[in-house]
């Protein structure tokens, strides 16, 4: 589960890596399904070869939506959310390749919150999982993120009138030239088969592959219920087709997870 201390630890540093329940034939199944979805594909003529793939919201390998379905996730999401019903939000596959070149990454924010947002019980947040199918080192793809940042963030957005009681929507925002007062940058590191619990309202990002071996990592998210968080058209219809989907085949105990209809 998700002890205390780790639940004060996602509510200060804005991330916390678990272990899991999962099993071995569990994480190579999920790999599996992720090779097969997202292999690495010739570029075209006079283009410059892709190493990062994804897919997001349209796939249904049973090993992937077994791992949307599985018990351990709605648990935790209820710890941190503070939250007595959990409803599916959305997931992504990610695989990144080796690339050549010196090591980079980039950072943003996926959605932000005032600290009203976050003292509601429930929280009117995403609790956001980053499950890693494969080991995670400082070379391969480490995701980076600044701890502390989304309290920061929050403490701006409460101090602006015009955002304090906004309904909270996913957009993402490029986040350069920070204040001196934001955390330096950390590599997130883990073991396949860990998952870090995170808000994406932290500054994070993805960072390139130099190590030999690709990355391969599972993002699900999850709301409490009844907690409308607003998404982009595009993606609100990408959802709703996607939540149709799931409904016909997730495990019937397992069904409320996606038993509302997404309100944009």
């Amino acid at each position: 589960m998700i002890s205390a201390a780790q639940l004060q630890a996602f509510d200060e540093r804005g991330a916390v890596t678990l272990d899991t329940p999962l099993t071995a034939s569990e994480i190579a199944a999920a790999n599996a399904a992720i090779d097969q979805m997202l292999p690495m594909q010739e570029p075209d003529t006079g283009q410059q070869p892709r190493y990062r793939y994804g897919a997001t919201c349209n796939f249904y390998a049973p090993a992937l939506v077994d791992l949307i379905q599985h018990p351990f996730f709605e648990r935790v999401a209820k710890k941190v959310l503070r939250a007595d019903s959990i409803r599916f939000f959305q997931t992504a596959a990610l695989k990144t390749y080796p690339q050549p070149g010196e090591f980079s990454f980039s950072e943003h924010t996926d959605i932000q919150y005032s600290l009203e947002d976050w003292a509601q019980t429930p929280r009117r947040v995403v609790c956001s999982y980053f499950l890693w199918l494969t080991d995670v080192n400082a070379r391969r793809a480490p995701m980076m993120h600044r701890p502390g940042s989304h309290r920061l963030i929050a403490a701006a957005r409460s101090a602006n009138p015009a955002l304090r009681d906004t309904r909270p929507g996913v957009e993402g925002i490029q986040m350069e030239n920070l204040p001196p007062e934001y955390a330096a940058p950390q590599p997130v590191l883990a073991r396949a088969g860990q998952v870090t619990a995170l808000t994406t309202s932290m500054i994070h990002g993805g960072s390139t592959n130099v190590d030999d071996q690709p990355r391969k990592v599972l993002v699900m998210t999850y709301t409490a219920a009844g907690v409308n968080i607003s998404l982009p058209e595009s993606q609100a219809t990408v959802k709703r087709a996607y939540d149709a989907e799931l409904r016909k085949i997730l495990r019937p105990e397992r069904a409320h997870l996606v038993a509302d209809l997404y309100q944009p």
